[in-house]
């Protein structure tokens, strides 16, 4: 048996800590969409939307974490899950409206201002509806709001340079209004410290 450290890591610590946030992204999705679930790491967004979607792409230039997400949903006997190693920033390979909805969890804050606009450009040619799940901006205050800053402060380097500078830029509105897409509806979870955002 493969031995994946990093997403074991990531999956155990982290993943549980957002479920939360997938199941009100679950929500959202209508029975028989395709869904392509951008950023995909451990795959536990898409494994969660497969459960109502028609067919899920996850992807992620990290091959060791679509390695694992495979793993997972081949262990679960799931048909409609594909993952592949694909990098975010050039979606030239899908065709304009391929997919019903994109959704992408915890990544727009960990990409540099340039690539995550770039991405979220290309996301909205791709899907007819796309949803974000990130850091609330503001966030409220409280326990949570300080394990949310502990988490990031840990990371250091460009990712808590990208946390900051999407904290500061007002999170996911400016980056949709930047990317070229409008916010329908929020949902914030986990006291505040996160949001769902609905957009087209």
């Amino acid at each position: 048996m493969k031995l994946y450290l990093n997403s074991l890591i990531y999956s155990i610590f982290i993943d549980p800590l957002l479920a939360g946030l997938r199941e009100a992204v679950t929500e959202e999705i209508p029975s028989s969409a395709r869904v392509i679930d951008i950023a995909c790491g451990t795959g536990a967004l898409a494994l969660s939307v497969s459960r109502k979607a028609g067919l899920v792409t996850g992807i992620d230039l990290d091959k060791e974490m679509i390695s694992f997400a495979s793993s997972r949903a081949k262990n679960r006997g799931l048909g409609n899950l594909i993952f592949e190693v694909h990098d975010a920033s050039d979606l030239s390979g899908y065709r304009d409206g391929e997919f019903d909805i994109a959704v992408t969890s915890m990544a727009v804050h960990q990409f540099s201002e340039e690539l995550a606009v770039k991405i979220l450009r290309e996301i909205k040619r791709i899907s007819r509806k796309v949803i974000i799940a990130d850091y609330s901006c503001p966030m409220s205050a409280g326990f949570s709001r300080s394990v949310a800053y502990g988490i990031e402060r840990i990371t250091k380097g460009e990712h808590h340079r990208n946390f900051i500078n999407y904290m500061s830029r007002g999170g996911i509105s400016w980056f949709t209004g930047a990317g070229g897409l409008t916010i329908r509806s929020f949902k914030l979870k986990v006291n505040g410290v996160f949001t769902v955002a609905i957009c087209d």
